[in-house]
């Protein structure tokens, strides 16, 4: 793909990615569980998981260029994958008021904070290790 640089070849953008659509559930989960009570509501879900793992299926198969004049293979989507707000539209579960399981929110909440933290973790190990690169640095292994 032309334009792109040493960053774009590592893991740091998908982790960008991860990231921002980690941060969008945590905001979904936090306005269901402050919706648990609301008569009406309908929970949000956040859907990223899925098309990542297409996105990541369909990058293996892309043939690198070095000329444009190249033939290339399928263009890479993994750009324009994106988290996707879904509104649940089922029946109020157990609380009869709206379809808000707040033990369920709750142990979505635990999991994706899991999750963020991972990522954030491996983005700034990406990080160490390109500064590591630039300078001239050895990992000592």
């Amino acid at each position: 793909m032309l334009g792109e640089t040493i960053v774009d070849k590592t893991t740091v953008p998908l982790l960008h990615k991860c990231l921002n659509a980690y941060s969008s559930r945590h905001k979904a989960i936090a306005n269901n569980i402050a919706n648990v009570e609301a008569p009406g509501y309908n929970r949000v879900e956040v859907r990223f998981e899925d098309k990542l793992k297409r996105a990541l299926f369909d990058r293996k198969q892309v043939l690198s260029t070095t000329n444009e004049r190249h033939i290339g293979g399928r263009e890479r989507d993994l750009e324009s994958v994106r988290p996707e707000m879904e509104v649940d539209q089922s029946n109020p579960g157990l609380n009869g008021i709206n379809n808000v399981d707040i033990d369920q929110e709750m142990a979505d909440l635990a999991k994706n904070n899991l999750d963020y933290t991972t990522a954030a973790t491996l983005l700034r190990h990406e990080y160490s290790r390109l500064k590591m690169a630039i300078s001239g640095g050895s990992s000592g292994r």
